[in-house]
């Protein structure tokens, strides 16, 4: 089998949406998949149409044990036409950071790189037009296999879908709830992976915290319930006394590569960042008294979302900046200019389709 790219694209198209049809994910015609065998190398590379990309046995790592991670990174259409990728190299680094802890091969970045350039490309009239129409792209990492006990994966597949991203979406406000007898992570488990054992458990608290109408769950601390982790599979920032506020990376917080990037683009701009364990009970009592004045969070999709409220034993906390504060407005508008190209992007964190050079996470 070979392990250079073969692109093929697709011989039944499918009508793409309107502009101002449903907002719904909506994939589009092609796919980049290959797989791992023996000596844990990368064979079969293919673009194609989406429909190509083989299945799983039913002896799969992925399907018996939950062995598999997933990513999404996002391709924009830039302010002057050319269509570039937001921070890939980070986004395939903390899927192979990922794929380390559930004994996954790792995947190498210049073949990932090649093939989603040769996938954008293929469907980039796919891409809304003007500047910030964007296609998400799901890398998936799955462990294949024949053995019905789990174990180091060497047979694996990883493909990439791409699906033309709901421009409301990004940035939409959300609130969020707490829930008592769900946990997200503890200490020494996978709440840094995006696995899909993860995902799927937070599946049920959510349809509980859309029952009453919120957005998200807003996770606690496993062993305390007393540290904000995430909202959602979102991170957290704060304003409190004025400082921006995250919770500490303490490898049960998922190291988003969107709060890495307010992160670094606070620091670069002189706003203090703070990154430290953030109580709820401090949360609450500062929006009360007025020294917490913000909360938004942050993701691939999301971009940066102000949280307009939290909910947390039947009782409703408003911030009082409303629905987007001047900090969470303020860096929202930096990180969107950089999507769409139309502010200097210090840290070289688009990658146009028409670099061929290397991708180093």
């Amino acid at each position: 089998m070979s392990n250079e790219l073969v692109v093929t694209p697709t011989a039944t198209p499918r009508p793409r949406p309107e502009a101002d049809g449903p907002a719904t994910p909506v994939l589009t015609d092609h796919a980049f998949f290959m797989r791992s065998g023996k000596r844990r190398t990368w064979q079969g590379l293919t673009v194609a149409d989406r429909d190509a990309v083989p299945a799983l046995r039913p002896t799969a790592g992925a399907v018996l044990a939950g062995q598999s991670v997933v990513d999404t990174f996002t391709a924009y259409r830039t302010a002057d036409g050319p269509i570039a990728v937001f921070r890939p190299d980070s986004h395939l680094k903390r899927l192979n950071n990922g794929a380390r802890r559930l004994a996954l091969p790792q995947v190498d970045f210049d073949r990932v790189w090649t093939a989603v350039r040769a996938l954008v490309e293929l469907d980039r009239e796919w891409i809304p037009a003007g500047p910030g129409g964007a296609l998400h792209l799901r890398a998936v990492l799955a462990a294949d296999g024949t053995g019905l006990t789990p174990g180091p994966a060497d047979a694996c597949l990883f493909y990439v879908l791409a699906s033309v991203a709901d421009p409301a979406a990004a940035g939409r406000p959300v609130r969020a709830m707490t829930l008592d007898g769900y946990v997200r992570a503890w200490p020494g488990g996978t709440g840094d992976v995006n696995d899909a054992g993860s995902l799927a458990a937070a599946v049920v608290p959510g349809e509980v915290a859309a029952n009453y109408g919120y957005d998200h769950v807003l996770w606690l601390d496993g062993p305390q319930g007393r540290f904000v982790q995430q909202i959602g599979n979102l991170n957290a920032f704060f304003v409190i006394d004025g400082v921006l506020t995250t919770p500490a990376l303490d490898r049960t917080v998922l190291p988003g590569v969107t709060r890495d990037s307010v992160v670094k683009l606070a620091r670069d701009a002189g706003t203090r960042v703070v990154e430290r364990p953030v109580e709820l009970a401090e949360v609450l009592k500062g929006i009360a008294d007025g020294t917490v004045t913000e909360c938004f969070a942050t993701g691939g999709g999301a971009g940066i979302a102000p949280v307009t409220s939290l909910g947390h034993q039947g009782e409703e906390h408003r911030f009082a900046a409303g629905e987007t504060g001047p900090v969470t407005a303020r860096f929202r508008g930096l990180l969107d200019g950089v999507h769409r190209g139309e502010a200097v992007d210090r840290f070289g964190w688009m990658r146009r389709l028409t670099e061929v050079a290397p991708v180093h996470a």
